[in-house]
């Protein structure tokens, strides 16, 4: 038995592979045996005879492809284009008209006076707008009475038209300070390519015909053959510093590996908690979403997964409750999933949140923010998923007498003897590394040059070693790379704005049911995709959606950066989820049952609670 718990402890990888591809093989035989017993009077091609072939996935790929190019928006045609702006104020409506010439040398906006009877209104917007990749329209209004003194406009009064060759579009106001009512919009230029490409992306993600790292890279490829963007621009993200920040953290997290101070730190942590098998199970819960603070939940459940199946196996399985060890299991892999959205690095959505806000909504986000918005979804969530799989599994607390030896971690703790001088060499570096990260507003050095700095260090000491690169994540860093290359896309080529503006109806609806009903449409989509490629196809529609929405910025991306990972139903969700199917001791229904109640509640905790602690601190407004 303990040869069998050391094999499942120290291979989760590979054990997970094993379960993924043997669940994929089940699944192909029983549509292959279907197929066989309700044949249908013709046959397919030999090649299309399988569902499960490739040539199945391009075809989709193809039609979901033609689909984003038909259905998105035609380039704008240069030409002149006016506006109506029309304004209701004491029971009389007014329309103050405003032009622009497309395709002309870019005119420094100037304001231009309408009288409308006692009133008198400015418009302020350029003449003539550049046609290129990335440009925005922008005029704005103010309303002034007799006296000259502005006079403020609720923003539900005012609404423009644009209006030009083959081209009609609603935009509507957003609040712009000092009176004014402000109008912006990305003009359509290679939308339709961007739109086809997205789509084809996504369904390239869900099926993975190839390697997503394969998938990424495609992305600029067709973006510069198609002149919707040029090659420094759409490479650019493959080279963000959170690619080096994440890059970093994986070495280091191998280093802590390769020391074994990884598995030490949690045997301290282990030998100070209660050994009541209850509150054991929150103490792992808690130290696994901690240790998702500083590596990614990946990393976190590797660890601490094998841990809990060592501590399971010093229990006599005749005083164990039956549901007990399924219960600490999942609660793991479900504490590194939310634990994850506590840090920036915790998992990748975060860190694409704070960069695009960073790059388009002037927001100046750094690495400790992040721990404002997630640390209080964090906090709640734990106990609550705590107290939910206690009962789901039917561990009745007050029944749990029992009590576990001490001497499990002690003895463990007592073999690997005291601290060594690599361990303790590695952990100076380690807590400079976070006190850097930690201390960034007083310093100003960014976090991934800290991070590669304390690389730097460890690979000069030999903690870290020339084949430790070959152990880096590329798959998951061109992923990435790829996710903030098609955000940029999206937003450059006024897709974003443009899908934004489908969804303007939504406006009606009172705030935190537009929250619930965005976290819940994010947690669907984020279950079939990566969280990476959800966030980067959510994330640029959400910052233009909030201007249009007069919301917060903030409070919509974070909202959906955070959904992307509060994924608990599918196996294919998350992979702590996976990594804990692996250890055989789970259906997929059974998790999909239970994860779909934690998806809920997530989704309603962080719609509705989470939302007034983020006002409480004043990090968003609403």
């Amino acid at each position: 038995m303990n040869i069998s718990l050391t094999i499942i402890c120290m291979q989760p990888s590979r054990i997970a592979k094993f379960a993924a591809a043997a669940t994929y093989e089940s699944i192909a035989t029983m549509i292959r045996a279907s197929v066989q017993r309700q044949r249908p009077s013709f046959a397919l091609p030999r090649t299309f005879a399988n569902w499960q072939s490739p040539l199945w996935k391009i075809v989709l790929v193809l039609l979901l492809a033609v689909v984003g190019y038909v259905s998105a928006p035609a380039d704008l045609l240069p030409g002149d284009y006016t506006v109506s702006i029309t304004v209701e104020h004491e029971d009389t409506t007014y329309s103050i008209p405003h032009s622009f010439q497309l395709g002309a040398e870019g005119d420094v906006a100037t304001p231009q006076t309408t009288q409308l009877g006692r009133y008198q209104a400015v418009v302020e917007g350029a003449n003539a707008v550049s046609y290129q990749l990335g440009q925005k329209i922008v005029y704005r209004l103010q309303l002034l009475d007799p006296a000259g003194q502005v006079l403020p406009l609720p923003i539900h009064a005012v609404s423009s038209i644009i209006r030009g060759p083959d081209y009609e579009q609603n935009v509507p106001a957003s609040e712009g300070g000092d009176g004014w009512v402000t109008f912006s919009m990305r003009m359509p230029f290679k939308a339709k390519v961007t739109t086809a490409l997205m789509l084809a992306i996504a369904v390239l993600w869900i099926t993975e015909l190839v390697p997503l790292a394969a998938t990424a890279i495609l992305v600029p490829v067709v973006a510069v053959l198609a002149g919707a963007s040029d090659a420094q621009t759409v490479l650019q993200p493959f080279a963000n510093p959170i690619i080096a920040l994440f890059m970093a953290g994986f070495l280091l997290a191998d280093a802590m590996r390769r020391t074994g101070v990884d598995r030490r730190v949690a045997l301290l942590i282990l030998n100070h908690a209660s050994h009541n098998p209850i509150y054991l199970m929150l103490t792992l819960m808690a130290m696994t979403s901690f240790l998702c603070l500083w590596m990614s939940n990946t990393a976190s459940a590797t660890l601490m997964i094998p841990i809990a199946l060592a501590v399971l196996g010093k229990i006599p399985e005749e005083s164990m409750p039956k549901g007990y060890p399924r219960a600490l299991l999942l609660a793991i892999a479900y504490s590194a999933t939310i634990g994850g959205v506590g840090s920036a690095l915790g998992t990748p959505p975060n860190m694409l949140a704070m960069a695009l806000l960073n790059q388009y909504s002037g927001g100046n986000l750094t690495f400790v923010n992040w721990f404002a918005y997630g640390l209080p979804v964090v906090l709640i969530m734990l106990p609550i998923i705590w107290i939910y799989l206690l009962l789901s599994f039917n561990v009745d607390p007050r029944r749990m007498t029992l009590r576990i030896d001490p001497a499990i971690c002690a003895g463990e703790l007592r073999q690997m003897g005291p601290l060594h001088n690599e361990q303790k060499f590695l952990l100076g570096i380690f807590v400079l590394i976070i006190g850097l990260w930690l201390t960034e507003s007083v310093h100003h050095i960014p976090p991934a040059i800290s991070a590669l700095a304390g690389v730097f260090v460890l690979f000069f000491a030999k903690l870290i070693k020339q084949d430790d690169l070959n152990h880096i994540n590329w798959n998951a860093l061109l992923t990435f790379g790829g996710g903030l290359a098609i955000g940029t896309l999206l937003v450059d080529t006024g897709v974003s704005d443009w899908l934004a503006l489908q969804l303007i109806g939504i406006g009606t609806l009172p705030t935190y049911l537009v929250l619930f009903l965005l976290s819940g449409v994010t947690v669907v989509i984020g279950a079939f995709i990566s969280n990476t490629a959800c966030a980067a196809m959510l994330i640029p529609v959400a910052i233009p959606l909030a201007q249009m929405l007069n919301l917060d910025p903030r409070l919509l991306v974070t909202i959906i950066a955070i959904s992307c990972s509060v994924d608990f139903a599918l196996v294919t969700g998350t992979p702590p989820t996976m990594i804990v199917y692996s250890t055989g001791m789970f259906k997929v229904s059974e998790i999909f049952r239970r994860g779909v109640v934690v998806d809920l509640l997530g989704a309603l905790i962080l719609s509705f609670g989470v939302v007034w602690i983020w006002r409480w601190f004043g990090i968003v407004v609403f």
